[in-house]
């Protein structure tokens, strides 16, 4: 659910005193909108240029994914089309983590016929290849994040049946992922797609980026055929087993149908939307799976 931010004009001054000895003073600050933690996350226009501010109090609940995003983008090899870190620090009860700004960047745009979607999937067989092995050796492993969806969407009332099928060894690899690719969190800018937000980042198999993004591009407007036949142009799609494809898409779906069953009326609306295109993810792959 999406909560209100807090501004550059509600840190500490402190905290503004820091990134200001660093960067020269803030001229300006434009707020990105309502995001999943109440940090701020804004534009900074200093002396001496433009960077953007991530922050968040010492004392939130959401700390430990501001930690992981700054020791993955720490971690991060030269060459991964990702905002560079340029600072971080803590002061006056804050985290502080100052990114490179990327002029003029858009979200990409993931429906079909969109000129970007074959630049998404270059990007992530770049980062595949760039990001193996893992070079952040304090990257979770993968499977603790889908076994704790399998275990949310038990909680909340997921049928057992569907979430049993998954062997979480298969999915263990050497690849960093970062795990949550949406459009909200690809950037593009100078006819690059860009990766933000590597909070959730895990290490497993290369295949299993593409997997966790194949039910967002259905929920895009893509039918599930054609997103196979995307997805399909990536090596790492290759050494997905059928298998555990489906079995994947089981817990998406589960996780999904049973999140969609919370919260106000409009983020159900939404998380409905993406329910329904996990269920029709995994119908097919089921299909698919049962032919090969």
């Amino acid at each position: 659910m999406s909560v209100p931010r807090f501004q550059w004009c509600d840190l500490p001054a402190a905290a503004r005193d820091a990134v200001e000895d660093r960067f020269g003073p803030v001229r300006r600050a434009v707020s990105a909108g309502p995001g999943l933690t109440p940090g701020v996350a804004a534009h900074l226009i200093t002396a001496s240029g433009g960077v953007f501010l991530k922050a968040i109090p010492l004392r939130s609940p959401a700390l430990g994914h501001y930690e992981a995003e700054r020791g993955v983008n720490t971690a991060l090899p030269a060459g991964v089309p990702a905002p560079r870190l340029l600072w971080s620090g803590r002061a006056g009860g804050w985290l502080l983590l100052v990114f490179r700004h990327l002029a003029g960047a858009r979200h990409a745009d993931l429906t079909p016929g969109s000129p970007d979607i074959p630049r998404v999937l270059d990007t992530i067989t770049g980062l595949a290849a760039a990001l193996t092995p893992c070079p952040y050796p304090d990257a979770p492993d993968i499977t603790g994040k889908i076994s704790g969806m399998r275990r949310r969407a038990l909680q909340l009332g997921g049928a057992d049946a569907e979430l049993q099928h998954l062997e979480l060894g298969v999915l263990r690899g050497t690849t960093l992922l970062h795990a949550d690719l949406h459009d909200g969190n690809l950037l593009v800018a100078g006819g690059r797609v860009h990766v933000i937000d590597w909070s959730l980042a895990c290490r497993g198999a290369a295949w299993v980026e593409l997997a966790l993004l194949a039910p967002r591009l259905v929920a895009a407007g893509h039918p599930p055929r054609q997103v196979e036949a995307l997805l399909s142009s990536a090596p790492a799609w290759r050494d997905a087993p059928a298998d555990a494809v489906a079995a994947l898409a089981a817990v998406s779906w589960a996780f999904s149908t049973a999140m969609a069953e919370r919260g106000p009326h409009e983020l159900r609306a939404r998380r409905r939307r993406a329910a329904d295109a996990a269920a029709a993810w995994l119908t097919y792959r089921r299909e698919l799976s049962g032919h090969l």
